[in-house]
């Protein structure tokens, strides 16, 4: 807790804390507002409703400015994707038998793209999906950055 007072006391937050007490207190003025208006003659259960919505955002207004303080001292974890999987990483067989992990060998777009012709030309009847697939692969070459 000591890690995150210190981060909220540096000047670059203090925008931040301002900016959420302006809001909490607008929406929190907006919620008596319209509590006050469903208790006159001219409001109702719409406006009843509406008074609680307010309060509500208001209370995401603050988990957001807590969410993002604790994101900023503690860091925000990623799920790892390998672990995610139910049997781990897959496995892909070179030429010479041996397995690798597929994870192990980064393939960029446009090899995907030129694989998934190749396969599509197989058995591709439609030419004009053909060409635009050419199109999109060649379009692809180009914005990739020279290596």
């Amino acid at each position: 807790m000591d890690a995150v007072f210190r981060m909220a006391l540096r000047a670059r937050w203090l925008p931040r804390h301002l900016a959420m007490l302006v809001i909490v207190t607008a929406f929190s003025l907006l919620g008596r507002w319209q509590w006050d208006v469903s208790e006159s003659q001219r409001g109702g259960l719409q406006n009843f409703l509406y008074a609680f919505q307010w309060w509500f955002m208001a209370g995401m207004v603050i988990y957001g400015w807590w969410r993002l303080l604790h994101d900023d001292v503690h860091g925000r974890r990623h799920a790892d994707p390998v672990a995610a999987t139910p049997t781990g990483p897959s496995l892909v067989t070179a030429d010479d038998g041996a397995a690798w992990p597929a994870i192990a060998r980064r393939v960029s777009t446009a090899e995907l793209i030129d694989a998934q012709l190749a396969a599509a030309e197989d058995d591709d009847t439609d030419e004009e999906l053909a060409r635009y697939n050419e199109y999109l692969a060649s379009l692809n070459r180009r914005s990739e950055p020279t290596r």
